[in-house]
């Protein structure tokens, strides 16, 4: 397990099924009623592999530290 940090606003309903296949589903909040969703624990413990890892980095920016993991939108 690792911990890490999910530095993420507003993503769209595509990201977030990319991500909800590692993160509990409850983290994230839908945002009116648009197909926008944020998430509501930036800080999780998951058990994540380096090949999950290039997975994520497909979508999202994944900054891998000593003791964490960062995961952040690109911003496109």
């Amino acid at each position: 397990m690792i911990e890490v940090d999910l530095n993420i606003g507003i993503i769209c309903g595509d990201d977030k099924r990319v991500l909800e296949e590692y993160v509990d589903s409850s983290n994230f909040k839908q945002r009116k009623n648009y197909d926008e969703y944020y998430i509501v624990n930036k800080n999780v413990e998951l058990n994540l592999d380096l090949g999950l890892l290039m997975i994520l980095a497909e979508t999202f920016k994944v900054t891998v530290c000593a003791d964490s993991v960062c995961i952040e939108d690109n911003g496109f």
